[in-house]
């Protein structure tokens, strides 16, 4: 158990990083772990000679150190974010009963590619492979807001994309289809990029007011999730 625990207190240590903190000395990362100076001392040497931390030989700070980078270039090479997202879209439609929906960038466009259909009779009609306006619909707008394509966009109010932006989500009720409303968030990657939008959508008659928040919240939420898989953290 005594290994056990090592291996926790070295991970610990590595977590103490971030871009906030990219260098630190002992003083720093015994307060920071509530571990005596010695036992950082031990933990930082022995991390340092697996190259995950590196020690400045000027200021004798430690950062971290190349096999970090490549363990997270390997994760991140790894990464297919619709299988990543799956999981979470069919979660979320289970909650709110609603069809889930992931839309990306394809030119001038937004392109389809998943969805998790609302177990309802009565719903949007869009496949996967699908391609829909930008200027119309949450996701469309949210992706234009979010990747600053006003200038290239026309047909959303630029007061309307920075309302999105400070929100973090874009709302759409009735725009591309009457009768049908939906919401979306960004999905982003691991330096805080938005690669694509999740959308829940469905007919009006079931995005009342008293309704669309509890979806507002569980959307942000499975988009914070999805987006954590990806490696973004903040």
């Amino acid at each position: 158990m005594e290994n056990v625990r090592a291996v926790e207190r070295a991970l610990e240590l590595l977590d103490c990083f971030s871009s906030q903190r990219k260098q630190m000395g002992l003083s720093e990362l015994s307060r920071l772990l509530d571990l005596p100076k010695a036992t950082v001392l031990r933990l930082a040497r022995t991390l340092e000679s697996k190259g995950y931390l590196i020690q400045d030989s000027e200021n004798q700070n430690y950062r971290l150190g190349p096999k970090v980078v490549s363990l997270s270039k390997e994760f991140l090479s790894d990464l297919d974010f619709r299988l990543i997202a799956i999981p979470f879209m069919k979660e979320l439609r289970d909650q709110i009963q609603e069809t889930v929906t992931l839309y990306v960038i394809n030119g001038n466009k937004r392109l389809c590619v998943h969805r998790v259909e609302s177990h309802h009779s009565l719903r949007q009609a869009v496949n996967i492979g699908d391609l829909l306006p930008l200027n119309k619909g949450s996701s469309g707008k949210l992706l234009v807001a979010f990747l600053g394509l006003e200038s290239v966009v026309d047909g959303v109010p630029l007061e309307e994309l920075q309302e999105i932006r400070d929100n973090g989500y874009s709302v759409s009720f009735e725009e591309r289809e009457e009768g049908l409303s939906s919401v979306s968030a960004p999905i982003r990657n691991h330096n805080g990029e938005v690669i694509a939008a999740l959308s829940v959508s469905g007919l009006a008659t079931r995005f009342a007011a008293e309704k669309i928040g509890q979806f507002i919240t569980k959307l942000l939420r499975a988009a914070e999730q999805i987006s954590y898989r990806l490696g973004y953290l903040e």
